[in-house]
């Protein structure tokens, strides 16, 4: 497997707080500048040219626009997700607008918003499509008890900045702080009214056979992640098998190798987090029409 990404927390803190956040780390640290640069240079060597930066929320970070500018230095794709709506962040989102490769935006379905108190609304969006000034973005909406006032809402703004469309239906586990007891009408609702993608049919299928009898399998997922006090790991939340950014160029392609040959175990919040998908990329932004479901970004960004 070739690694192609790299998902960036840019800070532990959050100040969106997400009650269905799925954060790997909560705390103070804030990425530096240095350590972000010095892990651009030695993930550039190991052939990896595509990243995401993530949060918590990116835009709030103090070097946000240096931190864009440098990836696009190192020869990176530079993406973001993010849920500005309105002053410093989406000035600071706005100012590298036209260097970056794709903007997910994040919202919430009225439910969601309700559940998770995060002030992310699908129509607050339409105003950060509008300042990009590039339809190189998604709408992310995390799904919880649809109504057909939401659909209308999600599709006034897709439909009016000409935007991708990816929808995360909560899917809820034993291990989770939710439940979502309207999860079959969710999926019948996004199928009906928005379509169903086959990404998000596999991720639908597959949480069912968890919840039945979890297979044994090993983590797929191409990308690295960057937490935001300088380690690399294969997976957001595996903290013993980590490397420091700080480490000699032999020791963290040796780290990566083994990441490689002794991936982490999957369970069901793998499933309910991290989605591996096409869509994913940040250079292939999806069609306005199909919803889909996407990694972390979630954004794990969501996610995060």
């Amino acid at each position: 497997m070739r690694l192609r990404g790299v998902l960036v927390s840019t800070a532990d803190a959050c100040a969106v707080g997400c009650r269905f956040c799925f954060r790997a780390d909560v705390g103070r640290d804030v990425l530096s500048l240095e350590q972000y640069a010095r892990a651009l240079s030695r993930l550039r060597e190991l052939g990896i040219d595509e990243l995401c930066l993530s949060g918590g929320e990116p835009t709030d970070h103090p070097e946000f626009r240096q931190l864009v500018r440098v990836a696009v230095q190192f020869g990176f794709r530079c993406a973001v997700v993010t849920a500005a709506r309105e002053g410093r962040r989406l000035t600071a989102l706005a100012g590298v607008a036209g260097l970056l490769s794709h903007v997910t935006v994040s919202a919430d379905s009225r439910e969601a918003e309700r559940l998770g108190h995060t002030g992310r609304t699908v129509p607050s969006a339409a105003a950060v499509f509008e300042a990009l000034g590039h339809t190189r973005a998604s709408l992310h909406v995390t799904a919880y008890e649809l109504g057909e006032a939401d659909i209308d809402e999600i599709s006034a703004v897709v439909t009016k900045a000409g935007v991708g469309l990816e929808v995360s239906p909560l899917l809820p586990s034993r291990t989770f702080r939710f439940e979502n007891p309207n999860l079959q009408r969710d999926l019948e609702l996004i199928e009906g009214s928005l379509g169903m993608s086959p990404e998000l049919r596999v991720v639908v299928d597959e949480y069912h056979q968890w919840l039945d009898s979890p297979p044994k399998r090993d983590c797929g997922s191409e990308r690295l992640y960057l937490s935001a006090d300088g380690y690399l790991r294969r997976c957001p939340y595996d903290t013993e098998a980590q490397v420091s950014v700080n480490a000699s160029r032999q020791e963290i392609s040796a780290s990566v190798r083994r990441m490689l040959d002794e991936p982490p175990h999957t369970a069901i919040g793998c499933v309910a987090i991290c989605r591996p998908s096409s869509a994913e990329s940040a250079d292939e932004p999806t069609e306005a029409d199909p919803a889909h479901s996407r990694q972390a970004e979630q954004q794990m960004e969501a996610a995060l």
